[in-house]
């Protein structure tokens, strides 16, 4: 690859260097927006292992979860957390749950891909930033972040004026989505959804953040509409009349959704996308799947990512974190 790490903002991670000789054939199965970036880490990495072979199959996340399970697949490639149900199902497997490795950074806004979460509002709106606390308070009707009361006015953010006493409309998202289970876990720390958070109006049932189409247009549509709504899209659903919210941690930092802070991770709703492996905690590693991931988790890795450019290469403590898994 011609393009430098500095040049691409691949952080200063440590180049791949092969610690065994890797043979046969890696199959893989998962999400088809890998597809770029899976080809560029197969061709990556067979140039040091050269005699390593792949078969892939990205026909969708919940393809790869059966791959795993049957030993189809040595890899599967996510575009979202595992859900609940399926470590249900896969503990009823094995005594033991699936690796997971964090592989790049969700994309700030590119459809069809897993993508930063943005809290969206009418233009019209007065409020520049929301807390998670707040959010929970919100749309979660057990409020695990300590709120000590539900929020469904306005002027309990701080609005005043007309604002004060006006009604929130929540828009939320189809719970069965990856975004809605990665919300729940991040946001409500997997609390219930409260009871009247609902899909715009006109929405189809499958609506996830950064969705296009139908899902797209009613989110859009209905907060052009309803200046007192607030709900769950991604940037790429900004239109004008409509903007994103600035988002607090816990520490009560607010960071605007922008894609060199989703990038950084400091922007509380980016968002990860994995490798998974079946792995039993005693078993030795397979070493070309071993190979592969320490690949992936270097510095020619991560500017696999870069270069494909939807998804976003790994900042080094996350890098450091997931080698770690591999002993």
């Amino acid at each position: 690859m011609s393009c430098t790490a500095h040049t691409i903002g691949v952080p200063d991670l440590a180049a791949y260097s092969p610690a065994t000789t890797a043979t046969g054939t890696i199959v893989t199965w998962g999400d088809p927006a890998f597809g770029k970036m899976m080809e560029g880490w197969a061709d990556g990495f067979r140039s040091y292992q050269p005699d390593v072979r792949f078969e892939t199959f990205l026909r969708g996340t919940s393809t790869a979860v059966g791959a795993l399970y049957t030993g189809v697949a040595q890899l599967g490639l996510f575009g979202r957390e595992i859900r609940r149900l399926e470590r249900t199902s896969w503990k009823r497997m094995f005594p033991y749950q699936p690796t997971e490795f964090i592989v790049a950074t969700g994309s700030y806004d590119e459809f069809a891909k897993t993508v930063a979460v943005a809290v969206l509002v009418n233009a019209d709106n007065p409020q520049t930033g929301i807390s998670l606390r707040q959010l929970d308070a919100m749309y979660s009707r057990d409020r695990k972040r300590g709120a000590p009361e539900s929020i469904g006015r306005w002027g309990q953010l701080g609005l005043s004026g007309d604002w004060a006493d006006r009604p929130m409309t929540i828009f939320g998202l189809d719970e069965d989505t990856g975004t809605a289970n990665h919300l729940q876990s991040r946001l409500l720390l997997d609390g219930r959804w409260a009871v009247d958070v609902k899909l715009p109006p006109g929405a189809p049932t499958e609506m996830y953040a950064g969705s296009g189409g139908h899902a797209a247009d009613a989110l859009v549509q209905a907060l052009l509409a309803d200046r007192y709504a607030i709900g769950f899209g991604g940037f790429r659903n900004l239109a004008p009349g409509l903007k994103a919210l600035a988002v607090a941690d816990d520490g009560g930092h607010y960071v605007e959704g922008t894609r060199k802070s989703v990038a950084s991770r400091e922007y509380p709703f980016s968002r990860s996308v994995y490798a998974v492996v079946n792995k039993a905690p005693d078993a030795a590693w397979d070493p070309k799947i071993h190979e592969f991931m320490s690949f992936v988790l270097s510095r020619e890795g991560q500017q696999v990512v870069a270069v494909e450019g939807g998804y976003l290469p790994l900042v080094a403590r996350i890098v450091e974190a997931e080698r770690a898994k591999l002993g």
